[in-house]
């Protein structure tokens, strides 16, 4: 029976039929994969995309920013993966805190002794068209958009690292007796303007793009569900949900998803969620 292609993605493990990556013009990207040297195929409008070498298949992102969309076939099987390749507008296109006509605003400096806080070297488009993009099977480029308001395009920095977390969480909540599609999101991607609005830190793991502030809500009814099921929606429910995200990140195989975890109690304008980034030591909050 087809399936998915196994693939290695910046040392992450990914057996998804849709995926998507985030490249600088021109960067080379190694994905790793199971199959041999002529195991795997890829390719981008019909023709070849890049080349085996050595139980991995060798890209280079296109030169022009944009979406590109990509099939990873396992040859002499039906498996197929589409990859969505995401091509970044260089950060040094900005014209002081805008790059066209979206305010992005500034980026602390480099915090010492910290690795991930390098401001980004490129945004990534968001147009009319693109918005509704599935970059992985749960999860759409809207739901990772930040919450200024601002007509198209706009732009946003997303890490693999993120999406591979989010859709391990997918299927242990499911696992854990929860059955949602995808999770209710509060915040994905924030600019360093809208962040400092709204009076966030300003190294904030929502500006580096692999954080997101999300909940279970299986009802749909935009708000936190009653989680532990005791009929009472409160922080009881938080903190269950805490407990499963923190035993995913637990695992010895999730080592590279280690990051910080918090919870948020409800509000009057929400129903109380969890945090959860992949910065690269733990924290937790």
């Amino acid at each position: 029976m087809a399936g998915p292609v196994h693939l290695g993605v910046r040392g992450h493990d990914v057996r998804l039929e849709v995926f998507s990556l985030f490249a600088q013009p021109g960067e080379t990207l190694r994905l790793t994969h199971p199959y041999g040297s002529s195991g795997l195929q890829l390719s981008l409008d019909g023709e070849t995309f890049g080349r085996p070498d050595a139980g991995s298949w060798v890209i280079e992102a296109p030169r022009a920013p944009g979406l590109y969309s990509i099939e990873a076939r396992r040859s002499g099987t039906g498996d197929l993966t589409r990859l969505n390749l995401f091509v970044a507008v260089p950060a040094s296109e900005m014209e002081g805190e805008y790059l066209n006509g979206y305010r992005i605003g500034s980026y602390p400096p480099p915090r010492k002794n910290r690795r991930n806080y390098e401001p980004p070297r490129g945004f990534f488009e968001v147009t009319a068209d693109n918005v509704d993009t599935r970059l992985s099977p749960h999860f759409t480029l809207r739901q990772f958009l930040c919450k200024q308001e601002s007509d198209y395009p706009k732009y946003v920095v997303i890490k693999e690292s993120l999406l591979v977390l989010l859709e391990g969480l997918v299927v242990d909540v499911r696992a854990a007796g929860y059955d949602i599609d995808t999770f209710g999101v509060i915040s994905g991607y924030r600019t360093p303007w809208y962040n400092k609005k709204i009076g966030n830190v300003p190294y904030s793991r929502h500006v580096f793009g692999d954080a997101m502030d999300f909940y279970i809500d299986v009802d749909g009814d935009g708000r936190m569900d009653d989680v532990n099921r005791d009929g009472m929606y409160n922080r009881a429910d938080i903190d269950r949900f805490f407990a499963i995200v923190d035993a995913f990140k637990a695992r010895p195989e999730n080592v590279l998803l280690v990051g910080g975890i918090g919870r948020y109690n409800k509000t009057a304008y929400h129903g109380g969620f969890v945090h959860a980034d992949t910065r690269g030591y733990r924290a937790r909050w």
